[in-house]
């Protein structure tokens, strides 16, 4: 199991869009912990690789979960629409 840090931004995101979406974003937070490093268990997660160190998980239709991995730990930066994560891929490639 891989260590899972949580970031000041993404508890102020998950307060703020409710218990629903907060209850799914830390039930996929553990099952990533649980499973990243291992592929065959990363797609029944929906676990995507975005960019070299990026990825992300999707948790309800529109909203998903940000992970900087940095070799040892994860940290799960924060929780976008669809568009707001093509947004933040886009601003970080420049």
């Amino acid at each position: 199991m891989i260590r899972v840090f949580l970031t000041p931004r993404i508890r102020k995101t998950a307060e703020r869009l409710g218990p629903d979406v907060k209850a799914k974003a830390e039930e996929a937070i553990t099952a990533v912990a649980a499973a990243f490093g291992d592929p065959h268990r990363h797609r029944g997660l929906g676990l995507r690789k975005l960019a070299r160190r990026s990825y992300e998980v999707r948790i309800w239709l529109q909203w998903r979960i940000i992970f900087i991995h940095d070799g040892e730990t994860l940290t799960a930066y924060d929780i976008m629409s669809h568009d707001d994560v093509a947004r933040w891929l886009h601003g970080r490639s420049k």
